[in-house]
C-alpha cells in the first residue's frame, strides 16, 4: 500500500503559465508541481515562492504535527 498525503485530492489541481528564468519560454506548470523542466532550454523553472501543502492543506496537521503549525 502506498502512503498518500490526506489531503491530497487531484480534483483541486489547477496551473498557472510561468516563463523561464534562463530563456524565456513559457510554459504551464502545475499547483502540484515544485518544478519543473523547461522544454526549450532545459534549464529548471520553480516559482519564485514555492509553495507548500502545509499553507493551505486543511490535513497539514496530521501530516506534520499540530504544534509544528503557526
Amino acid at each position: 500500500m502506498m502512503n498518500r498525503c490526506p489531503g491530497q485530492d487531484g480534483r483541486n489541481i489547477s496551473s498557472e503559465h510561468i516563463a523561464c528564468f534562463a530563456c524565456g519560454y513559457v510554459t504551464e506548470i502545475f499547483s502540484d508541481e515544485l518544478r519543473l523542466k523547461c522544454p526549450k532550454c532545459k534549464g529548471m523553472i520553480s516559482r519564485s515562492r514555492v509553495p507548500s501543502c502545509v499553507d493551505w492543506c486543511k490535513a497539514a496537521g496530521e501530516c506534520i504535527g499540530r504544534g509544528r503549525l503557526s
